[in-house]
């Protein structure tokens, strides 16, 4: 099963409709949100395309009444595990809010979080560790988000303003390197 991961939509819900379009061409299951969505409004589309969605609160996520309304009280206070299709995931806005739970090692098998605007992939023991950068392209002029395989444990960066993916073993950082 694969799952979209996008974080820092900040209120951007033309990115945020290219990564659920993306997401839906790609047949994910699962769709993660790792925050700084902003409003509400921005998630409406992922309302209707009936994808489940689990997503924590950023520290921009000022309406969260609003978030959970759209998203079926989909969204929690970070750090967030859960289990999908017999992997776990832990999930929050920020890397510091993981602390705890990274210390318990070999606890997860995928970790995930924004807030950076930065696009990460790594490995921490057996957990690989992602952040998708940011949906809204705001920072860095270029809006990513993620799929990732919870079958293969293997996923990848995707640039929304071009057809590029950044993937296939690379990290985002050499392909940054690389540009």
């Amino acid at each position: 099963m694969k799952v979209g991961i996008l974080s820092d939509s900040h209120d951007k819900r033309g990115s945020a409709s290219d990564a659920l379009a993306l997401f839906l061409r790609e047949q994910v299951g699962t769709i993660l949100h790792l925050g700084d969505v902003c409003s509400p409004a921005v998630l409406e589309p992922f309302r209707a395309a009936a994808v489940p969605f689990h997503g924590v609160f950023g520290n921009n996520d000022f309406d969260r009444y609003g978030l959970q309304t759209v998203s079926g009280n989909g969204f929690h206070r970070g750090p967030r595990a859960l289990e999908i299709a017999g992997r776990k995931i832990l999930m929050a806005h920020t890397f510091d809010d993981l602390q705890r739970e990274l210390g318990e090692k070999g606890k997860y098998d995928l970790v995930l979080f924004g807030h950076t605007h930065r696009p990460l992939t790594m490995r921490m023991g057996r957990a690989v560790v992602i952040n998708p950068g940011e949906a809204c392209g705001f920072m860095s002029g270029r809006p990513t988000c993620a799929v990732f395989d919870l079958s293969t444990m293997e996923g990848r960066i995707v640039d929304l303003a071009g057809t590029a993916a950044v993937g296939g073993g690379e990290s985002a950082a050499d392909a940054a390197t690389r540009r």
